[in-house]
């Protein structure tokens, strides 16, 4: 009879057992959940400002406040840090990715390289807005067309002299870069120009 007690006991307590031991694995695995999106951070990756060239250098820089990480670039392994990484790499033409991923945090970073358009101290002519001008090579990208220093506004006249007799004014080209040669306009009235 207490043997057959103790296995009614058994076999009412036992689903509840179960049922308190479900509830308490779901709460640990939600805490831990929390705690790990807690402590989770994030990462943080750049580049150099301004144009990525080909054939050129740069460094990626990423930071993690999610502790160790590693990083992959175009789907190869790059690096790994903790909290962070500065690393070189060579800049090929087209799109690429880099993918950060550490413990509950990742990151992704896309960018673009240039095709090298020149090299050195190259120069060439340009035009802009009607006005001859340069572009520079720098980095390996011609910079955008830069004109020459504006001397004079568009149209500006200014007196002049011809022969010391004769007067007249120079007119500042249409880019602002040069006047043009002396226009007569009129004579100066004294003695020694009478004649002429």
């Amino acid at each position: 009879m207490k043997h057959m007690a103790r296995q009614i006991a058994l076999a009412f307590l036992l689903p509840i057992l179960l049922a308190c031991a479900a509830i308490l694995a779901a709460y640990f695995f939600l805490q831990a959940q929390d705690n790990g999106a807690m402590q989770g951070g994030e990462i943080s990756m750049s580049l150099p400002s301004g144009p990525l060239v080909s054939g050129n250098t740069a460094a990626l820089r990423a930071v993690s406040t999610c502790g160790a990480f590693h990083v992959s670039l175009d789907g190869s392994w790059f690096g790994s840090g903790e909290p962070l990484i500065s690393k070189g790499f060579s800049l090929e033409e087209g799109s690429h990715s880099f993918f950060a991923q550490g413990k509950g945090c990742n990151a992704t970073l896309v960018f673009f390289v240039l095709a090298r358009e020149c090299a050195g101290n190259e120069a060439k002519e340009c035009e802009k807005n009607g006005c001859p001008g340069a572009q520079e090579c720098a980095g390996g990208i011609f910079s955008d067309c830069a004109l020459p220093k504006k001397v004079c506004s568009p149209g500006e006249k200014v007196g002049c002299s011809i022969n010391g007799c004769s007067f007249g004014y120079i007119t500042c080209n249409p880019c602002g870069t040069s006047f043009g040669k002396c226009t007569a306009g009129s004579k100066k009235e004294n003695a020694s120009c009478a004649g002429n």
